[in-house]
C-alpha cells in the first residue's frame, strides 16, 4: 500500500481571526513542499517560509485591504488538512507585527517589520523571516 504524499498549505484571509473564517475575505491558497537535502527536516514555519520564497518570483497576491491578516498553515494529505499554525498579523503605519500560534505551544509575538506597499505573501514572508532569524540567535 502506497502512502499519500503530503503538502504544506498556506491560506491567507483579510481580517482578524476570531474562531471562524466565515466573515473573513479569502485572499489566496498556496500549496507546496520543500524537503532539505543535507540537514534535518524543516520546521513547519521554516517550510512555509521556503514555499513563500519559491512563489515570490512567479506569483503575485493581493495587497491587504484592512489592518489585519489571518494566515493558516496546515499539512494536506488527500482531501484532509491538519491545522499546524496560525499567524495573526496586524499591519499599521507601514509595519507588520504578528502573533504566531503553532500546535500546543504558547503564542509568540514577533518584532515589527517594514512592509510599505507589499502584497500579502511578501508580508507573511517578511514576518516569518524576521521571526525565524530572531529565534536562531
Amino acid at each position: 500500500m502506497m502512502s499519500e504524499e503530503t503538502v504544506l498549505t498556506i491560506a491567507a484571509y483579510d481580517g482578524k481571526y476570531t474562531g471562524s473564517l466565515d466573515l473573513l475575505a479569502h485572499l489566496f491558497d498556496l500549496d507546496g513542499s520543500v524537503v532539505p537535502y543535507d540537514r534535518p527536516p524543516f520546521s513547519v514555519l521554516e517550510e512555509a517560509l521556503k514555499v513563500l520564497e519559491l512563489c515570490a518570483d512567479k506569483y503575485s497576491t493581493p495587497r491587504p485591504n484592512g489592518e489585519y491578516l489571518s494566515v493558516l498553515i496546515g499539512r494536506k494529505c488527500g482531501s484532509e488538512t491538519e491545522p499546524l499554525a496560525r499567524l495573526d498579523i496586524r499591519v499599521k503605519n507601514g509595519l507588520a507585527r504578528a502573533s504566531i500560534v503553532a500546535g500546543d505551544t504558547a503564542s509568540a509575538e514577533t518584532a515589527a517589520v517594514v512592509v510599505d506597499t507589499d502584497d500579502v505573501a511578501t508580508i507573511v514572508r517578511k514576518v516569518l523571516q524576521q521571526h525565524l532569524s530572531r529565534n536562531e540567535s
